[in-house]
């Protein structure tokens, strides 16, 4: 049998060629969009599980020592009086690889703002590692108005980059006590209590790319703990 050859040939090298480069543009295009969205996947995962790690010490706290009225709070900004609340009322009550420990230079580890701005921890910070690498770190302080809280910046992946925040820290306050009701015995991310618009904002400590970020859990919770197209990834 004799086949005829003029309807069946092959890709000619340039027919190839611009396949290859259309591949290429399609995968230019499309591969980075898949890895952040991966990577804001990651992030959000990551950060439900410190926040709800968290936030579920309170309940049972409270069950072994009474109240949040009655609890020790040592107040100002001390790291031993973070170490000795944390001992208490919250490491005993999470799966805990490194126990609280103050501020040294074993912490080889540097931090910057979403503005690029290098992010300094103050000396009375203490710091403690979950068993999964999640890294948070924390500080009491008391406010003129008598509101206690206990400061914990939330690494979700430890010493790992980018260490920077809004990525992979993320802020929140535990209020032992507070005039605002809203607020007392809660844990909760910074500026909560702004609306979406002033979260996003460009002003300072906000969740924008010319500010520091500190707020930046406060807009992904807000948004349904879903990181939006505006977020400043």
């Amino acid at each position: 049998m004799v086949f005829d050859t003029r309807y069946n040939k092959g890709f000619t090298l340039a027919e190839t060629l611009i396949a290859l480069v259309v591949v290429g543009i399609v995968a230019a295009v499309t591969v980075p969009t898949l890895v952040a969205r991966y990577q804001k996947d990651q992030t959000l995962t990551q950060l439900k599980r410190g926040y709800s790690a968290l936030a579920q010490t309170t309940n049972r706290a409270i069950a072994d020592n009474g109240p949040i009225a009655t609890w020790e709070f040592g107040g100002g900004d001390s790291g031993n009086a973070a170490i000795a609340f944390l001992n208490k009322y919250v490491v005993p009550y999470m799966s805990v690889m490194k126990a609280p420990e103050r501020k040294n230079s074993k912490w080889n580890v540097t931090y910057v703002n979403l503005d690029n701005s290098k992010l300094s921890l103050d000396a009375s910070t203490v710091r403690f590692i979950l068993n999964d690498g999640t890294t948070i770190y924390s500080r009491t302080s008391e406010k003129n108005n008598g509101e206690k809280r206990v400061n914990f910046n939330i690494d979700i992946n430890g010493d790992k980059k980018p260490n920077k925040v809004g990525r992979d820290l993320f802020y929140f306050t535990y209020y032992i006590d507070s005039p605002s009701p809203e607020r007392k015995g809660k844990i909760l991310p910074n500026d909560f209590d702004l609306s979406r618009e002033e979260l996003a904002a460009n002003e300072k400590y906000r969740c924008h790319k010319g500010r520091s970020g500190d707020c930046c859990a406060a807009l992904i919770i807000k948004d349904g703990w879903q990181i939006k197209n505006d977020y400043p990834w």
